[in-house]
């Protein structure tokens, strides 16, 4: 089983608190269909924009590893849309020593670095 915790926009989380990235998980689709089994272990937001500075999202990353997340997926909100989210993900990895994944639910690029 795959320990895995998820990183949204915090912005965008005042339209959407998951809609369609629980249902992905459940199903299987998206980023989650290269899992056998997960277990999600939270979901949190980025901590609001940081233009381009990473130490709230990596409190966060770090949160969700000490609590057993051993891979942190960008929401696709986070991926699609924040224009620092290449560094974020190189970050995470960098700093908090966790694969990271790009999106959750929809047409999947290549994920990073995992």
């Amino acid at each position: 089983m795959t320990k895995l915790g998820i990183i949204r926009c915090q912005e965008r989380s005042e339209i959407c608190p998951g809609y369609n990235c629980f249902p992905a998980i459940r199903a299987k689709t998206g980023s989650f269909a290269a899992y056998d089994d997960v277990e999600l272990i939270g979901f949190d937001t980025c901590g609001g924009c940081g233009q381009g500075k990473s130490v709230k999202i990596i409190a966060r990353a770090q949160r969700l590893k000490d609590k057993g997340a051993e891979v942190i997926h960008l929401s696709t909100c986070l991926a699609m849309h924040c224009p620092w989210k290449d560094l974020y993900a190189k970050d995470i990895k960098e700093k908090v020593a966790v694969f990271v994944v790009e999106k959750t639910h929809g047409p999947i690029s290549s994920a990073a670095d995992h």
